[in-house]
């Protein structure tokens, strides 16, 4: 799946995790439907933010949601 899709399929996750990151200022997860998880964190550059596989916790995508809004890295 390209990177674009995998941010389409879990961008509630990811959005919730980048909003619980930006209020707490502490590393959050939250787990999709499916069990992938999203995680968020403080980056110098913003809120770093990643993906990582259901059931093998291998990182599928990586990106730093920068404070304009747009992300950058991805990966």
């Amino acid at each position: 799946m390209s990177e674009v899709n995998l941010k389409a399929r879990y961008d509630a996750a990811i959005e919730m995790a980048i909003g619980k990151a930006k209020a707490s200022r502490e590393r959050v997860t939250v787990e999709a439907e499916d069990g992938t998880e999203a995680y968020a964190y403080h980056h110098p550059r913003g809120i770093a933010w990643g993906l990582n596989a259901a059931g093998s916790g291998v990182n599928i995508l990586r990106a730093v949601r920068r404070p304009d809004g747009a992300d950058e890295a991805l990966s």
